[in-house]
């Protein structure tokens, strides 16, 4: 619990020194986001920096959103991912091993419906990280400058 609030405090803290529009800061972080969910793992920063380059987002937000991406989240996020792509299609696998030949004999079986599991998964993130980072952003930033365009 302590980590996650100080990644919580760090990502803050970050978002506060980039000096750009909330709305392309809020752009940023929420493709970073989203993309941290997925199975995706070498796609995570190309997939999300076309994303935030084709809506005109922040670069560096985006980075910082993929933080949400490591190697304690991911367990959470891929587990979470697979039950919900098993309620779309696929079966449910009825024996696991945490094993390298085992992963790799159901690859099959675990990445897709991992894969289609994480598509509204990582809509939902993108809509909620968006809203409530412009929200956050907005209150700072039109604060400081009265004049709203």
């Amino acid at each position: 619990m302590i980590k996650i609030l100080s990644l919580l405090k760090l990502i803050k803290n970050k978002l506060i020194r980039i000096k750009d529009f909330p709305e392309s800061v809020a752009i940023g972080l929420a493709w970073g986001a989203s993309v941290s969910v997925t199975p995706l793992l070498g796609l995570h920063l190309i997939i999300c920096y076309t994303g935030t380059w084709l809506m005109r987002g922040n670069m560096i937000a985006a980075t910082v959103g993929t933080v949400i991406g490591n190697p304690w989240t991911f367990p959470f996020f891929f587990y979470l991912d697979y039950k919900i792509g098993i309620l779309f299609y696929f079966k449910e696998m009825s024996n696991y091993e945490f094993t390298i030949s085992f992963l790799i004999n159901n690859f099959d079986n675990l990445f897709f419906p991992t894969l289609i599991g994480s598509i509204p998964l990582s809509i939902i993130v993108w809509f909620l990280t968006f809203f409530f980072t412009k929200k956050v952003l907005s209150k700072r930033y039109y604060g400081k400058n009265k004049t709203r365009s």
